[in-house]
């Protein structure tokens, strides 16, 4: 792309910007940067990556297609069009794009009422709208859409796809044409159920368990594997069941590239029903980039104007090849974000993908049961539903609940237009009742732009009051266990840079290391077990009156023999930590019992639980439950040698500074005595004084 100066205004030296061509040229110089970075950048990762994605969207494309009443090729084709187009032109480098279950809805309703054609034509109406609104510089906008209205419309739109799937996984014959409603005002007679097709329940609520059980592993493309081995198993039995290919053949060509043909007088009704579409597409393909960027905090943010510019370009491409809509999609971004992209070239390669996966496994894809495709588009349909947010609009803003009720309604009567408008009312009306409110919000806004962490009003200034009367701390039960001296065996060794207060008894060859700070003031006392060592910066304290019993004896903290505590590890009590267990570096255990023989990884956190013998923490873990300790695994042979290694060597510091110390003090009194000589000589001490008075 090209773009000339602007001209120069008479009698200046500088051109005169245009907003035009400054945003023209912000969405260019983003571009070039984009590419730049995924030319410089190493490819391999993102070939992975690419790989996983198209893993998780090719059964997506297709059930969405098929949720759309549109045949499963198109799905294959916009996906791998779209994701091509938008992954190489688009503001947003890491997002890909693709049908989205949050568009099926009103796509369903553009092909019941145009056909197939009217949604080809719809992509190209859809394509110019956001090419306008790039240009227009509208992707500021999208910021300002209400979460009360755009969560309700998607909670709308999940509840309608689980109306229009469960039958579909249920194995209906068409002729029946059940809903979900239907199906409840029969319970009391349930022959309908002689209907069902327990072999499409199976394929469906395999498919369905699989997704949800596999969700805690994002990179295994969950979809892609359960609708995989549904689909074999199914051709391998012969089941009887209904296939994508009973929807419309998956023929291993692309589509012809053309105009899509509407009669004239329809478009004007085809541009209303597809404007909406237009601006819905947009908005969640730049609220998906917005994710990715607080999922990627250091990366440089996208541009939103390109990335409307890149899903107009791809809207249009998929148009011309009978596709259906697609957008930027928040849950393949995330995927491919968490599959170790880096830059565009992972989305560009998942769109290649998915099109060589359309061409080479048309037969393969034309024999996956429809019911394990509903399976998966009923679980989408769950996660559409934002109960939680629901919730908290009814514990904090009232109005803006009704909001969210009243798009959610909208959507699901069919009046998608009247839900959002009132929805969006609803939320200005809430906007105006609340304005006070936003005004200290926004003056908190300011005072944080100009460097303030917080903004605080006079309830949090009570301590500014002079003369509250606030009484005295009783101070004498603290007082009495600083006043204990600790009790250390003649071999143990404290470092002078280290801090020991109050009762604390240390065993033999206990080493505590420069900076620690052992402080047995609050809860008392301490036991440290032999040949056990605290490493720099180790800090031990516990809660007043709180104590584990231990043989008998009551200790706030207790240490076992060949214990290791790491740099900078916390201790806080009550706490038991038993023999032969090693506390890696910045580790916190409190309030908790730590059995014989256990490896506490670096950074791990371990509260208010008992952890028996011989357990291993995995690094940066935090184990605050029964069910988190029955998860962790054995100690190995190599943690075990590890602790070894780390007292012998701590065991031999101890020695080692004891005896420098040692030798230290010797020189420092024999330096003294040189001194004392200096200033005395040694005839002078057995001089007999003699006094001039007594003669």
């Amino acid at each position: 792309m090209r773009i000339s100066l602007p001209k120069t205004a008479p009698g200046q030296g500088q051109p005169v910007a245009s907003p035009f061509y400054e945003r023209v040229r912000s969405m260019k110089s983003a571009w070039l940067a984009d590419w730049q970075d995924a030319v410089r950048q190493p490819k391999l990762p993102n070939i992975l990556s690419a790989l996983t994605v198209a893993a998780v969207a090719m059964p997506l494309n297709l059930a969405l297609a098929v949720a759309s009443g549109l045949s499963p090729a198109a799905g294959l084709y916009a996906g791998a069009i779209g994701g091509f187009v938008a992954g190489s032109l688009g503001g947003s480098p890491l997002q890909v794009t693709g049908p989205a279950a949050a568009l099926s809805l009103m796509v369903l309703a553009l092909s019941k009422q145009f056909g197939a054609v009217g949604v080809a034509a719809a992509c190209l109406i859809i394509g110019f709208t956001q090419l306008v609104l790039a240009f227009a510089g509208a992707g500021r906008l999208g910021k300002y859409v209400p979460e009360s209205v755009l969560a309700g419309f998607t909670t709308g739109v999940g509840i309608k796809l689980l109306d229009g799937q469960i039958p579909e996984l249920l194995g209906f014959p068409e002729l029946l044409n059940y809903q979900v409603i239907d199906m409840a005002m029969m319970m009391h007679r349930p022959q309908w159920l002689h209907h069902v097709s327990w072999i499409a329940v199976v394929s469906g609520l395999t498919v369905a368990f699989s997704i949800v059980a596999l969700s805690r592993f994002k990179r295994v493309p969950a979809a892609a594997l359960s609708v995989s081995i549904v689909t074999f198993v199914s051709v391998y039995v012969h089941w009887d069941v209904q296939r994508v290919r009973d929807l419309g053949e998956v023929l291993p060509m692309l589509p012809k590239l053309s105009i899509p043909i509407v009669e004239d007088e329809r478009w004007i009704d085809l541009a209303a029903a597809a404007l909406p579409l237009g601006l819905l597409a947009s908005l969640e393909s730049l609220l998906s980039a917005q994710a990715i960027d607080r999922a990627l905090k250091n990366q440089r943010p996208h541009e939103a104007n390109l990335e409307l510019f890149g899903q107009g370009l791809a809207n249009t491409a998929v148009g011309l090849f009978g596709g259906l809509p697609v957008s930027g999609v928040v849950v393949r971004s995330n995927v491919n974000v968490q599959s170790g992209a880096t830059n565009r070239l992972s989305a560009i390669f998942h769109g290649v993908l998915l099109l060589l996966l359309a061409l080479t496994l048309a037969p393969v894809i034309g024999s996956i049961p429809q019911a394990a495709l509903a399976g998966l588009l009923c679980v989408i349909g769950f996660r559409l539903i934002e109960w939680s947010t629901l919730m908290e609009l009814v514990r904090k803003e009232k109005l803006e609940a009704v909001a969210f009720c009243a798009t959610a309604a909208g959507t699901l009567s069919g009046h998608l237009l009247t839900g959002l408008l009132v929805g969006m009312a609803l939320h200005g009306i809430n906007h105006y009742l609340h304005r006070g409110a936003r005004a200290i919000s926004t003056a908190d806004a300011v005072a944080r732009a100009r460097g303030a962490r917080a903004v605080l009003g006079r309830e949090q200034a009570r301590a500014r009051v002079i003369g509250h009367g606030d009484p005295l701390p009783a101070h004498h039960q603290w007082l009495r266990h600083i006043r204990h001296d600790s009790v250390r065996s003649p071999t143990a060794y404290v470092h002078p840079q280290g801090t020991v207060i109050g009762r604390v008894v240390m065993g033999d060859h206990v080493h505590v290391a420069a900076d620690t700070s052992v402080r047995a003031d609050e809860g008392s006392p301490f036991f440290i077990g032999p040949n056990s060592n605290l490493q720099d910066g180790v800090i031990l304290h516990a809660l007043k009156e709180k104590f584990v019993d231990v043989a008998g004896e009551q200790w706030a903290i207790y240490i076992g023999k060949d214990v290791s505590i790491a740099h900078n590890a916390l201790i806080h009590g009550p706490t038991y930590i038993g023999d032969h267990t090693f506390v890696g570096f910045n580790a916190v255990v409190h309030d908790s019992v730590v059995g014989s023989g256990c490896y506490i990884g670096i950074g791990a956190i371990v509260v208010g639980v008992e952890i028996p013998d011989g357990r291993f923490v995995p690094h940066g873990t935090i184990v605050d439950s029964a069910d988190a300790v029955d998860r962790l695994p054995e100690a190995s042979e190599r943690h075990r040698n590890f602790n070894e290694d780390v007292v012998e060597v701590n065991r031999g510091l101890a020695i080692a500074y004891a005896a420098h110390d040692a030798v230290e003090e010797s020189r420092q009194e024999d330096e003294e005595m040189v001194r004392d000589l200096a200033a005395h000589p040694w005839q002078d001490r057995w001089s007999i004084p003699t006094y001039r008075e007594r003669f």
